[in-house]
């Protein structure tokens, strides 16, 4: 292609082309990198709350009792409702299922008890069945009114987690 060029010329057109790459941006990267940016300055404006973590203010007093820390095990043969001082009752699972209305009621009275505790976890055995889970999620979360025509929040903020090892009870 340059073969017909004197040797001058060929070095003018090397030249102006290393000064033509040169004077290239690659505006590809610059994008990445405005983009990067953009998400960065948005996620720090906003601050913490887009995690929706509240974090206690400084005048914020601690609370004077510790949460009840309820917790639904869920066995193969029963429920146990427990708190942090051990099990308070246990449901045993009979040919027809869980006795969830038994459940449901001891619940609304530890909710009357406590009306401010809204968490409760329920800790499922190994190779629960799934409608069983829901079912009990479901007993935990609201209750009927004593007219029957609403719905009262009991425990709606549920947690889920592995239950411990429970050596099995002798028949």
């Amino acid at each position: 292609m340059m073969h017909g060029l004197s040797r001058g010329t060929r070095r003018a057109l090397k030249r102006s082309m290393r000064r033509k790459r040169a004077s290239e941006l690659n505006i590809v990267s610059m994008i990445d990198i405005l983009t990067v940016l953009i998400f960065f300055l948005l996620v720090n404006s906003i601050g913490v709350s887009i995690l929706g973590v509240n974090l206690p203010s400084d005048s914020s007093t601690p609370p004077k009792e510790p949460p009840r820390a309820l917790s639904v095990v869920i066995l193969h043969d029963k429920l146990i409702l427990g708190d942090r001082g051990g099990a308070i009752k246990a449901f045993p699972n009979t040919a027809t299922g869980y006795d969830l209305a038994a459940l449901n009621q001891l619940l609304a009275q530890v909710k009357d008890r406590t009306p401010d505790e809204t968490k409760i976890t329920l800790l499922l055995e190994p190779n629960i069945p799934y409608d069983s889970l829901v079912q009990v999620m479901d007993a935990v979360r609201t209750t009927r009114s004593t007219d029957g025509r609403q719905d009262l929040d009991l425990f709606p903020e549920i947690s889920l987690g592995d239950a411990p090892n429970y050596a099995p009870t002798s028949p």
